[in-house]
């Protein structure tokens, strides 16, 4: 099997020719070039069809992220594993939307750093895992804000005045006529009113239905 060909684009000169060290002592990895900018990066993308592309983000001129767009689409079989000091989610997230095989900060172990090569030069994922879970919190912080405004939408939708609402979340939770008309300072028959109103905009026909559609809608929890 044929050494894994690789290319270290950083415009740091003392990190790329540790790096150059590092790899070429590990068998099964030859340091193809050493690129110190983007455009001299892919330049040698160009020449010397590496198999992976150990970059920057933060460089003179072309930024990593732009040099990543540029082998994604003009030399795919090129995997691109970025080295940062970043850890800025949203470098993570752009770099997953270009299609960048890995990702790890420049404190990871040489050691890490062989391993994921070899993991991306095979076709594998591998982004460090503190900030895949980043990521992810931030991704089910947004889930949970999309379906915030989808209930506000829907509620919208419904007409609701926020009586009826309070009225129906109480129902959501089990209370009787009685109860939330003590929880509200208003006659049962002020809530018998808001309910008969509450079923017809809904198009339900109990409180047992209109549970159901407000928890179906995501309404209330």
């Amino acid at each position: 099997m044929s050494d894994i060909r690789v290319l270290i684009v950083d415009d740091h000169p003392l990190l790329r020719q540790g790096l150059s060290r590092l790899l070429e002592l590990e068998g099964g990895i030859t340091v193809v070039g050493q690129a110190s900018n983007g455009v001299e990066a892919l330049r040698m993308v160009e020449e010397l069809k590496p198999d992976v592309v150990l970059l920057d983000i933060n460089m003179p001129g072309m930024n990593g992220i732009e040099v990543a767009k540029t082998i994604r689409k003009y030399h795919p079989d090129t995997e691109v594993l970025v080295l940062t000091i970043h850890d800025n989610e949203s470098y993570v997230n752009e770099m997953i939307r270009i299609g960048a095989k890995g990702y790890l900060l420049k404190d990871a172990e040489p050691r890490e750093v062989v391993h994921v090569i070899k993991r991306v030069s095979a076709g594998e994922v591998a982004y460090s895992s503190h900030l895949m879970e980043r990521v992810m919190e931030r991704y089910h912080h947004l889930e949970v804000e999309y379906g915030r405004l989808q209930s506000a939408a829907a509620i919208h939708d419904l007409d609701l005045t926020n009586r009826e609402l309070e009225i129906l979340q109480y129902i959501v939770e089990g209370m009787s006529n009685k109860e939330i008309a003590s929880a509200l300072f208003i006659s049962e028959k002020t809530v018998k009113n808001h309910i008969t109103n509450l079923l017809r905009k809904l198009e339900v026909e109990d409180r047992t239905q209109a549970a159901v559609f407000a928890v179906s809608r995501g309404l209330f929890s």
